[in-house]
């Protein structure tokens, strides 16, 4: 399960800090980006940022669609995320 902690939280805007993608090179933060949103965009989720210098995530949402929480849960235990912030992907 990746680690996350919630830094900052208001409907519809999300910013969680991941320490496993602080300092994730230029290339690897391309590559991640494209594919973390074409894995876990989903109804109700905007958009996607990843801040590698920061370590951190801003996701945006639509609150009457999605239970931000459940959807942190669910892509914190996801092999998939595992694997694309390792660079396994």
């Amino acid at each position: 399960m990746i680690t996350y902690k919630i830094i900052h939280h208001i409907p519809g805007r999300i910013r969680i800090e991941v320490p496993d993608i602080k300092n994730l090179s230029m290339t690897r933060l391309l590559e991640a980006s494209k594919q973390f949103s074409s894995l876990f965009i989903t109804e109700g989720i905007e958009d996607i940022r990843l801040n590698p210098f920061s370590g951190s995530i801003v996701i945006k949402y639509k609150p009457e669609e999605i239970n931000i929480i459940e959807y942190l849960t669910k892509i914190a235990s996801s092999t998939e995320i595992q694997k694309l912030i390792r660079g396994q992907y």
